[in-house]
């Protein structure tokens, strides 16, 4: 699945230049300049014969190049492969969530798999994967004031540190992904954490390891009613413990930044420390 905003076309460039610029051809794109006239006879670059009405040294190759994007990035399709415009790892891109989904979204996107400490996990058909935080736990701390990324590359199981009113969050998503990067705009910008979840706030993207990464995660029709599980769990801990952070009945949002640093550190125990899940519980 390629991004919708994904644009082909062809580009010149000059194969005897130091630095390859490419230029994009067709309508409304720039001309090929003295390169497709006589005068590229007195290009200081020419090496080779002149040819009759254009440079010898002009190539022209096929490319790829993101349509809304202010400025065209040209990427030889030879090269296509690696950018994120042809699989589904799109949807996560800057550009493509401004311009298609302005706003965040309301709740997970479906076929999404789940963690018991409430990681989310999106695998394309590729195997590329990603993992970002679920909105019951976005709900619960409310803001974020710092990430660290403990395991930024390599076959792990990917874990994060929050730091949420002085109080440290370590989550590890259970099973091991081959890590390919990290979201590092959170680290400047910890509010893309909590204010787009499902979208730009994205931890880890990798790739799947076959027979492990989904293992034990909870999805279809069990995530939908282990989420409201979790939702009165919650309400029924806080009524039980702290009924004044309660709102109409439910926990107020960014409840961790209304508890004691003890009492923050035993919500994290009781919801977002475990990674495994009995459905029969």
């Amino acid at each position: 699945m390629c991004c919708p905003f994904l644009r082909e076309g062809r580009a010149r460039y000059c194969n005897a230049a130091p630095i390859r610029k490419l230029i994009l051809s067709g309508p409304g794109a720039m001309d090929g300049g003295k390169c497709l006239l006589p005068e590229h006879r007195d290009c200081a670059l020419l090496r080779l014969d002149p040819g009759p009405d254009r440079c010898p040294h002009l190539e022209e190759i096929h490319v790829q190049y993101c349509g809304a994007a202010p400025v065209a990035q040209l990427v030889p399709f030879s090269e296509s492969g690696r950018s994120r415009c042809n699989n589904g790892s799109y949807r996560y891109c800057e550009t493509y969530l401004g311009r298609a989904r302005p706003h965040p979204a309301a709740g997970p996107p479906p076929g999404l798999l789940f963690s018991p400490n409430h990681l989310w996990l999106d695998t394309g058909e590729d195997g590329l994967c990603h993992i970002g935080l679920d909105g019951f736990l976005v709900n619960a701390v409310g803001s974020v004031d710092s990430i660290t990324f403990v395991t930024p590359g390599g076959t792990r199981k990917p874990t994060v540190t929050l730091q949420v009113n002085q109080v440290e969050w370590p989550l590890t998503f259970p099973n091991p992904i081959m890590i390919q990067s990290v979201n590092s705009y959170l680290q400047s910008d910890p509010h893309r954490l909590t204010a787009d979840p499902y979208g730009g706030g994205w931890l880890f993207q990798g790739w799947e390891v076959p027979g492990r990464t989904r293992a034990g995660l909870i999805g279809g029709d069990h995530a939908a009613a282990w989420q409201q599980d979790e939702r009165d769990r919650l309400t029924e801990y806080i009524h039980a413990a702290h009924a004044e952070a309660a709102d109409g009945g439910e926990a107020m949002p960014g409840l961790a930044r209304h508890l004691s640093r003890r009492d923050a550190v035993t919500l994290f125990q009781q919801f977002f420390g475990r990674t495994t899940w009995n459905p029969e519980e």
